[in-house]
């Protein structure tokens, strides 16, 4: 999908309002985000809506339409994210511009400009901690988003006195008298009522 042309994006409607081909845009933008960028990226770009204005849209509108889309992007987004996790984990060496030095010291061309060539260096320590934010940022990010998927899974136990089972009480409803019937009834109607 290519990016809309501006020409389906009329001229603005007020200073700060501006009409849309919703469906191009929306299109445009699923696609970007499936490729796993942020929308916030995609939305700075010229002749796209604001992120507000798309966020907008998707939650106003028909969930099988432009919200289906959207989450569907996003789900496939973060697939690729997961895979970025392991890309970046695997990496141990990065592509530096560096400007050209022989044994005169630094290359210039002819017009006086600096000789800039791609060097394949090792990480260093600044590098790894880098790597390793990146890496961290992408774990918390899925973890939040798809926490079935990514998520850190948490159980919770219940236990008596000391570390052992809890102790489960039962009332024999028979043994009471008819005023401690009225108040049980009375404090379940109003425990009812509080929950319901």
């Amino acid at each position: 999908m290519t990016k809309p042309k501006q020409e389906t994006l009329p001229a603005r409607k007020t200073r700060n309002t501006r009409l849309y081909d919703r469906q191009a845009v929306s299109e445009y933008i699923c696609e970007q985000i499936k490729l796993g960028r942020s929308l916030e990226s995609i939305c700075k770009e010229p002749g796209m809506p604001a992120t507000g204005t798309f966020i907008e849209w998707v939650g106003n509108d028909d969930p099988k339409g432009v919200a289906a889309d959207y989450a569907r992007a996003r789900e496939i987004g973060f697939a690729l994210m997961a895979e970025e996790i392991i890309a970046l984990a695997d990496k141990t060496n990065e592509w530096v511009e560096a400007q050209a030095v022989d044994e005169n010291g630094p290359v210039f061309d002819e017009a006086g400009e600096p000789v800039i060539k791609r060097v394949l260096m090792p990480l260093n320590a600044e590098m790894v901690a880098h790597k390793r934010l990146q890496v961290d940022t992408r774990k918390w990010m899925l973890s939040k988003m798809l926490p079935k998927v990514y998520g850190d899974k948490t159980t919770t136990e219940l236990t008596g006195a000391n570390g052992g089972p809890v102790a489960v009480a039962a009332v024999d409803m028979r043994a009471l008298n008819d005023q401690e019937l009225e108040q049980l009834q009375l404090l379940m109607s109003k425990a009812k009522g509080a929950g319901g």
